[in-house]
């Protein structure tokens, strides 16, 4: 069970103390205005209370997340999508592949329903950390409840957490993304939230689960869904703390954590009751089980014991809650919860132990005074070895369940079949251990329908049909680094390549972006969207403003009603210079003096440290920078890049016969009050040569040499570059050449200096060259259209379509 249940049991005990008063910390007065109104008065009110906010940038999610959802024993990035405690500062979406790759920015009110519009976009109250594969798959569906939809199983030890699916919840039919149980109240209120911070705007907005109104704002069928959910998942201690952490930001608050019960007095019960912090004694509510729900203790042999736990959870409780059950063959332990327990949440264990075989039916009745809850239970008992429902059904995998009741072979082995209409499938019949009572079955076929039996030594169990799941199409782009482009008003800036990996994609879907942003499968013909058919998988991203300014987009893809837009760029178009600082223009003050200066160079303002201005001799010019006689050398720029900073260089060597310097290379993207680590170089020899590193800081920044030890060193002729396409390693092989396709002809670009092996491989086994290939611009014309062609250099390929 997840941490969260213990963190409940604190919020609970709160809850429990008073229900009518406000349990975090809010400002006095906060909710003042909102007193005496119910219904659409309430949520006007309440947006006029939380509605205006500081917004929070969508780059500074991360540095929040890093306060606002983490776990308490351990202090990593706390995800609602999966199991993965994520470390802080790595792991950030970026690229992935599977369930545990990263965790990204998620939208749980997806931005494509309200058009990507600010500040909903940056909105904190509904954007969290989550895994990105299931981010993915959750898409930009409605929340609901689907009971056979598709988890997307375990990898490498992390579980997702959700399935998504055909909606089971009454009202609605469409595709839905189910939550786990656990988080089901903390999205329901960040669903009430929008609705009462964005009452102004929201009846514009289009999705199956609103009603393009200000009142009620949600569909019916979301109204009952939301409610539900707030009802049996209550505020958890989690809530409450991201709820400060938030609010120190944004300096705004979610209404409907600090007081859960407005949500009834808009929606819920309570409609025609005006609300009011004084409120009215508090109410014992039976949160969980839900009366009337049903749960099944699966097959098992006579006389052989199967469990199931049920959580009971209480509000406001302060007598005991009192459980029993009725129906042959079953019992339950505890009987009873003290108040404190059940405020706090608890399981119960239900047991199943039939003594003969048959179908067997009980009643699970829990009472808390005039309170009270059944849920319908129901066994079966069978002869030879019994089998479970299969479980984590995925499009590939399902995993049989059975009931081991000794009758191993001599190796403590079952033998599990599995077959399709085929016949057994590749791998099948196979042994496994009878004990562990389960077994995954991989490698199998999306929407197909299988069958499952076991055997022991005496036994052999009924047939068990499962269908796999049906096949999610995914769009995943890979680039190298961050997304992140500069360039000057009116010029087009350095061009990214974008990998495209896609799973049961077998038709031509569509990506797009925001303008100024313009991507391409040539490199010639450039635009917002454009086309791409299954083989292709690459494309190609520029920035080309007229204007100076900051801009960003999501890059959509879209393949018939799924949509997939994690991937995020950023840009800025600046009339800014070219950074190059000779150090030439003379200091005014004490040269002789290695006392801090400030310094005026020929390309930016300095802050310098342990610093002297002489007459040493210049890589190029008159001056160099002597520094380090104490070895405390710094040379700190005191001005901003708007283009952010990508590489830097300078030329260096140390002083006469002093001992190697050891420099950090340190960047700030917040005016110089932090500073952040880029990478160290340690300066030797007595001639001028060229260090070059790499820094990655993106929109405003500003960079600083910092010694770490040695003795005096020279500097001079410093250069950097914008910081364009966040290219981790640009002298990296496979960005010294590209291939494309454009009107039927295949092209290979080799960079400047840069010859390299290349071959060219048809997919029908033919080879079109293979060779060596000098810098520049290589042609093979008269292919045919809708040819697939792989150019390979080294261990890298690039895959081409003939357009």
């Amino acid at each position: 069970m997840q941490f969260l249940q213990y963190l409940k049991a604190a919020a609970m005990a709160a809850m429990a103390a008073t229900a009518s008063t406000a349990f975090a910390a809010e400002p006095s007065g906060y909710y003042n205005s909102c007193e005496n109104k119910s219904g659409r008065d309430l949520l006007v009110a309440l947006h006029n209370t939380v509605g205006s906010h500081t917004t929070v940038s969508y780059d500074g999610l991360y540095d929040l997340y890093k306060t606002s959802d983490v776990y308490p024993e351990d202090g990593k990035i706390w995800d609602m999508y999966s199991t993965k405690h994520w470390p802080t500062g790595s792991q950030r979406c970026g690229n992935y592949k599977n369930v545990g790759d990263c965790y990204n920015r998620e939208h749980s009110f997806p931005k494509s329903w309200f058009n990507e519009g600010k500040p909903m976009y940056s909105d904190a109250f509904h954007l969290y950390p989550t895994d990105g594969k299931v981010n993915g798959q959750r898409s930009n569906y409605p929340f609901g409840e689907c009971a056979n939809g598709t988890n997307l199983g375990t990898h490498n030890g992390v579980t997702a957490l959700g399935r998504c699916g055909t909606s089971t919840f009454s009202g609605y039919s469409g595709r839905v993304f189910e939550p786990d149980d656990e988080y089901k109240g903390d999205f329901a209120r960040s669903y009430f939230y929008m609705a009462a911070a964005y009452n102004n705007k929201i009846s514009s907005w289009s999705s199956d689960m609103l009603a393009k109104n200000n009142y009620p704002v949600f569909s019916s069928w979301a109204i009952n869904l939301l409610l539900k959910w707030h009802r049996q998942d209550p505020v958890s201690k989690k809530e409450l703390d991201r709820q400060e952490a938030v609010y120190s930001k944004q300096r705004n608050r979610n209404p409907f954590i600090d007081h859960p019960e407005l949500a009834e007095h808009i929606w819920g019960t309570k409609t025609g009751e005006k609300w009011t912090l004084a409120g009215s004694a508090p109410e014992p509510e039976l949160n969980q089980p839900v009366s009337g729900s049903a749960v099944s203790m699966g097959v098992t042999a006579p006389g052989i014991a199967v469990s199931r736990q049920i959580k009971v959870l209480t509000t406001n409780a302060t007598a005991n809650t009192n459980i029993s059950v009725s129906g042959t063959g079953f019992s339950v332990s505890p009987a009873t919860l003290s108040a404190a327990a059940a405020n706090a949440g608890a399981n119960v264990t239900v047991t199943f132990r039939p003594a003969s075989t048959g179908d067997f039916s009980g009643v699970l009745t829990v009472t808390n005074g005039t309170l009270r809850a059944t849920v319908n239970l129901s066994g079966r008992a069978t002869g030879g070895v019994p089998l479970n429902e299969p479980t984590n059904i995925t499009p590939t995998s399902f995993t049989a369940s059975w009931v081991y009741i000794g009758d191993a072979d001599a190796d403590g082995n079952y033998t599990l079949n599995v077959s399709d209409d085929d016949g057994n499938i590749e791998g099948y019949p196979r042994k496994v251990n009878a004990s562990a009572g389960q077994y995954t079955v991989t490698d199998l076929t999306p929407s197909n329908e299988y069958r499952y039996s076991i055997t022991s030594q005496s036994y052999t169990s009924v047939h068990m049909d499962v269908r796999t799941a049906d096949a999610v199409p995914s769009v995943d782009f890979l680039y190298d680094g961050d997304l992140i482009f500069a360039t000057i008003p009116g010029e087009p800036s350095e061009v990214a390549e974008l990998l495209i990996s896609t799973e049961f994609i077998d038709a031509p879907f569509t990506v797009s972006v925001n303008s100024p942003f313009q991507i391409s499968v040539d490199r010639t013909d450039w635009g917002t969207a454009i086309t791409l058919d299954p083989d292709e998988n690459r494309m190609y991203m520029r920035l080309n403003s007229a204007t100076a300014g900051t801009f960003e987009t999501f890059i959509t893809a879209t393949y018939g009603s799924y949509v997939f837009d994690d991937a995020f760029a950023r840009g800025t178009a600046s009339s800014q210079s070219e950074f190059f600082e000779d150090f030439e223009p003379p200091y005014t003050g004490s040269a002789i003096s290695y006392n801090p200066k400030e310094y005026q160079g020929s390309a930016c303002k300095w802050y310098l440290e342990d610093i002297y201005f002489g007459s040493d001799a210049a890589h190029g010019g008159k001056q160099a920078l002597r520094l380090g006689r104490d070895g405390d050398g710094l040379v700190q720029m005191e001005e901003d890049r708007d283009r952010g900073i990508g590489t830097i260089s300078f030329w260096s060597h140390v002083y006469g016969s002093d001992s190697d310097s050891k420099l950090a290379i340190e960047y700030s993207t917040d005016g110089g009050s932090t500073w952040m680590h880029a990478g160290e170089v340690t300066i030797s020899g007595s001639s001028y040569r060229e260090y070059t590193a790499h820094v990655g800081a993106t929109g405003k920044s500003r960079v600083r040499l910092r010694q770490l030890s040695g003795k005096r060193w020279l500097l001079d002729d410093f250069s950097l570059t914008d910081n364009s396409t966040g290219v981790d390693d640009p002298t990296a092989d496979r960005h010294q050449w590209d291939a494309y396709s454009h009107s039927g002809s295949l092209f290979v670009n080799i960079a400047e200096g840069a010859g390299t092996d290349i071959a060219i491989y048809c997919v029908d086994g033919t080879t079109l060259f293979a060779g060596h290939m000098t810098e520049g611009r290589h042609t093979f014309d008269s292919l045919r259209i809708g040819q697939v062609y792989i150019v390979v250099a080294g261990d890298f390929s690039r895959t081409v379509l003939i357009r």
